[in-house]
């Protein structure tokens, strides 16, 4: 076994008793991480419409601290999402803070965010026609 192979093998044993939301500010160490392929990560798990449905479901947390209000799952999957968060934010602070180019990225989700981009403008703009001063 390669010495880099057996360095990464025992990084990742680790790794396993790390809390989720530490393991991204480590993972951005680990040989061949590649900020590019982690922002594509994010976006080809995290279409808009499913960040907007964590956020409301975290925000609802919030609100309702000391009630149960989630299953085991859901509050897994809600530490899940925002460590998912956090390695998406490391990422794209690593790719400004080394000019590193962007426009490479493709995203699987580009079509479904930018017609959920399309359909709040729509909402805004009516919004803001039945508020404006001029009518």
């Amino acid at each position: 076994m390669l010495r880099s192979q057996l360095k990464t093998k025992q990084m990742k044993a680790i790794y396993a008793n790390l809390l989720p939301l530490d393991r991204p500010f480590y993972e951005v160490h680990e040989e061949g991480y590649d900020p590019l392929k982690a922002i594509i990560n994010f976006w080809d798990h995290y279409p808009l419409v499913t960040i907007r449905e964590y956020l409301y479901a975290l925000d609802l947390k919030c609100k309702t601290i000391g009630t149960a209000t989630e299953s085991k799952l859901e509050a897994v999957q809600q530490t899940l999402f925002l460590a998912d968060i956090l390695r998406a934010l490391m990422a794209y602070f690593l790719t400004h803070s080394r000019q590193i180019d962007t426009s490479s990225i493709k995203l699987s989700t580009l079509e479904a965010n930018m017609a959920e981009i399309q359909l709040t403008k729509k909402i805004n703009d009516f919004f803001q026609s039945i508020n404006d001063p001029t009518i």
